[in-house]
């Protein structure tokens, strides 16, 4: 009975570990916009500057793709998906929260984001974006 109780704590202390270790991983920085930023397969990109955060979205010749947070930045700029579009945003604000970013680019405009990976958030339209660079506080 005791080595069943002791292989049960055992166990029990080892997916406590590994549930821990995740959540670290998964811990969202407002250090995760800097540098290289955040892109999406339709190449929108959203990175955190000394100047503020940028938005960038190139044109989307006749591809279809799912509705990304991005592309709500442009309605509300009454920008068409068909042009470029790059601005930085200087008053805005990143707020963190577990495993969630809460951005603010003007009193209009609002997103969330939720860290899924290492270097992979999502917004709540199910659309990806990925990151090629590592913050330096993870």
């Amino acid at each position: 009975m005791k080595k069943i109780m002791l292989m049960f704590f055992s166990a029990f202390l080892l997916v406590a570990c590994t549930d821990s270790s995740k959540n670290d991983e998964l811990k969202a920085y407002v250090s995760d916009f800097e540098n290289s930023g955040f892109i999406n397969k339709s190449n929108q990109i959203i990175v955190l500057s000394e100047e503020g955060i940028r938005i960038s979205s190139h044109v989307q010749w006749g591809k279809s793709h799912r509705k990304s947070s991005i592309d709500k930045v442009l309605e509300k700029e009454n920008i068409p998906l068909t042009q470029q579009f790059n601005k930085v945003y200087k008053d805005a604000t990143i707020k963190t929260d577990g495993s969630k970013y809460y951005i603010t680019l003007d009193e209009n405009i609002k997103l969330e984001f939720e860290k899924v990976g290492l270097r992979i958030i999502e917004d709540p339209e199910g659309v990806e974006y990925y990151t090629q660079e590592y913050s330096e506080e993870n």
